[in-house]
């Protein structure tokens, strides 16, 4: 029977469904880990709001990951600029495996669902 389900529904079928069960970190410990990663290795630069807003951030030009810019990147490009640096950024994949910074990632993305405050200018 089970030949039968292989022959008529293709191995591939079943073999990505399970690769798919464990690919993406989508369980609530995945998402409280990348949390505790983010809180240790990006809020000194990027603050706790993802607002770039700290004494460090300012230093060194760290963007607002909830500004329009931070929107439109794709979560690829999110994950090459964590794992490789960009600009004043260092790179993390010496220090961060890959699942730690796919884990980053829906982290980066919450904040750029959050709208940065609007300056109101002095008239």
């Amino acid at each position: 029977m089970v030949e039968r389900l292989i022959r008529k529904h293709g191995i591939g079928a079943i073999a990505l469904f399970t690769l798919s069960l464990f690919a993406m970190p989508h369980s609530a410990a995945a998402q409280a880990d990348g949390q505790k990663l983010y809180d240790t290795n990006c809020a000194k630069c990027h603050g706790p709001d993802g607002s770039g807003n700290t004494a460090v951030g300012k230093a060194v030009g760290a963007k607002d990951l909830r500004a329009a810019e931070a929107k439109k990147l794709t979560d690829a490009e999110i994950f090459a600029q964590i794992d490789q640096g960009k600009g004043n950024m260092p790179p993390f994949g010496g220090t961060l495996n890959k699942a730690q910074i796919n884990s980053l990632v829906p982290i980066i993305r919450e904040f750029s669902k959050k709208a940065p405050p609007v300056s109101k200018k002095a008239s």
